[in-house]
């Protein structure tokens, strides 16, 4: 069941909507910091509260962050999910929590790519390391903003283009990153060239990763189940039931690096 928390304060624990493990898992859990898509404009709640039903459901405790949007620019979104990690291992929910990961799609993801990298953004010497996750989770995820057309570049970043390289994770990815599953489909124009760019990353810098390459379904397509959730429609909400199997793979990929055990 979602512990619902009210967004009328901008804390980072009000920011926060919590879907506990299901009742059958008992003990401490691995959880889960979900950055919904959307570029940096929206929040669509398939790959929020869709996400966080199905990571519930296979005993993962689930934090969706509705984290800053334009025309709040960085680095607030990495504020914000920086703050949600910490808040997460700090245990103020009263959630008896274990390994923390991250799952991340589109622009929800290249902020889970930052967050993986660490270092970005951290402009004095002798800051306190930022918070990383233990485990990740990149669907469609943006890599490297050199992936994408100048224009779209331009829209996302605005004044602030003299920072794309920076805010390009796969370009900071070094042996310290954690263990990655990463999906795209072979129709996701924006997805499948970043996809390839996070897997061949990390795989030369000796990070375990795992790639799955559906043939069907655009970007921003979420679980595939084309299920709606928090009644809002959304044009990438489709049904594939092959492409749905991501799922399938990642508990398979979870329960291989020990994050799932029961």
């Amino acid at each position: 069941m979602a512990v619902a928390i009210s967004a009328s304060q901008p804390t980072i624990s009000e920011r926060i909507t919590v879907y506990p493990a299901d009742d059958r898992f008992t003990g401490p859990r691995p959880s889960v910091l979900v950055l919904p898509g959307g570029r940096y404009r929206e929040l669509p709640p398939h790959e929020g509260e869709g996400y966080a039903r199905w990571l519930s459901s296979i005993g993962l405790h689930a934090f969706v962050l509705a984290y800053r949007l334009l025309p709040e620019q960085f680095p607030a979104p990495l504020e914000d999910a920086r703050a949600a990690l910490g808040h997460i291992r700090g245990g103020e929910h009263g959630l008896d929590v274990g390994s923390v990961g991250v799952i991340g799609s589109s622009a929800g993801g290249h902020l889970a790519g930052l967050l993986m990298t660490g270092t970005v953004l951290s402009t004095e010497d002798g800051v306190v390391e930022p918070p990383r996750p233990d485990f990740a989770i990149l669907a469609y995820a943006l890599a490297d903003f050199d992936l994408l057309p100048p224009v779209a570049v331009e829209g996302l970043l605005g004044d602030l283009m003299f920072l794309k390289d920076e805010l390009s994770p796969a370009k900071h990815v070094d042996s310290t990153v954690c263990p990655t599953f990463v999906w795209a489909t072979s129709e996701d124009p924006p997805g499948l060239p970043n996809a390839l760019e996070w897997t061949r990353v990390l795989a030369e810098a000796g990070v375990p990763v795992e790639l799955h390459v559906l043939p069907r379904g655009g970007h921003g397509i979420g679980l595939a189940d084309g299920v709606e959730y928090g009644g809002q429609g959304h044009v990438f909400i489709k049904r594939d039931a092959h492409t749905a199997t991501w799922t399938d793979s990642c508990e398979r990929w979870l329960r291989h690096e020990g994050v799932l055990t029961t």
